[in-house]
């Protein structure tokens, strides 16, 4: 089972008026191919910034991370936005959808980059969203949905391009119960379904 994610002794420390604030120290995680991994703590621990490290979004302060056997910030920006853009799918809390955008329209938008698409993704973008039970809201404005309709939709933008690495931050905290149930099993399926690595943090 391939290694997605590798961080080695990773710290992040912030610099403030009253001096050094350390976020994290010495984090240690293996992320595998196909396996799913929580990270629960209280909020303020940390939880998101160690996902902006794992998504490349932000650089330790020290340590090591890889994905896929890379270090992305060997790279240059342009190579790092490709990389990012390629195997790096993310969802967040609040989805992040565009509202003037169709629900088809937002999956596609990490296509538009121009990094080298592979395949017909409309194709996919139809497939995924008949996967998760929205092929009728195709052409649906975000504010049309339901919470867990948007939060679908997010899932669905998060795996067109088929990343290795997917990350969830707090992808079910404003949902009720029920509905944060199913978008947890979804999430689960899906990342199975494509032998994709998973990575949620969460306070629940």
């Amino acid at each position: 089972m391939p290694l997605v994610l590798h961080m080695h002794n990773i710290s992040r420390v912030f610099e403030t008026p009253r001096g050094a604030l350390t976020i994290l120290q010495d984090v240690n995680l293996r992320v595998m191919s196909g396996n799913a991994v929580a990270i629960r703590g209280p909020s303020g621990c940390g939880k998101s910034t160690l996902l902006y490290l794992a998504g490349t979004l932000d650089q330790p302060t020290s340590g090591l991370i890889e994905i896929l056997g890379e270090n992305p910030w060997r790279l240059s920006s342009s190579r790092l936005a490709s990389f990012r853009n390629q195997h790096i799918g993310f969802i967040f809390q609040d989805h992040q959808l565009l509202p003037q955008c169709s629900v088809l329209e937002n999956v596609l938008l990490p296509t538009l980059a121009g990094f080298g698409s592979e395949g017909n993704v409309r194709q996919r973008a139809h497939a995924l969203l008949e996967r998760v039970g929205l092929k009728d809201r195709l052409h649906y404005r975000p504010g049309r949905l339901s919470g867990g309709e948007r939060q679908r939709v997010a899932v669905c933008r998060a795996l067109i391009h088929q990343p290795s690495l997917l990350l969830a931050d707090e992808p079910t905290g404003n949902l009720d119960p029920v509905t944060a149930e199913e978008i947890g099993n979804l999430l689960l399926e899906v990342a199975a379904e494509h032998d994709t690595a998973l990575l949620c943090v969460t306070h629940s």
